[in-house]
């Protein structure tokens, strides 16, 4: 939740924009697939993919200035 609100305030702030935000976001979640692709099925990897969409879906809906 810290990074997800620390995204949000820099792209508020206009520090980062939101496509680059987004950018981040989706390279995380697609390094989340690649290890589980790697490794055997991991309960913690599947509730941190859970929370990368939780916060790739709030910043798709966000509308920021």
């Amino acid at each position: 939740m810290l990074c997800e609100s620390i995204l949000h305030v820099l792209v508020e702030e206009g520090v980062l924009s939101k496509a680059k935000a987004i950018e981040a976001i989706q390279t995380v979640a697609e390094l989340l697939r690649e290890v589980a692709e790697v490794g055997p099925p991991d309960v913690a990897n599947h509730v941190a993919s859970q929370f990368v969409k939780a916060i790739a879906d709030s910043f798709a809906v966000k509308d920021y200035p």
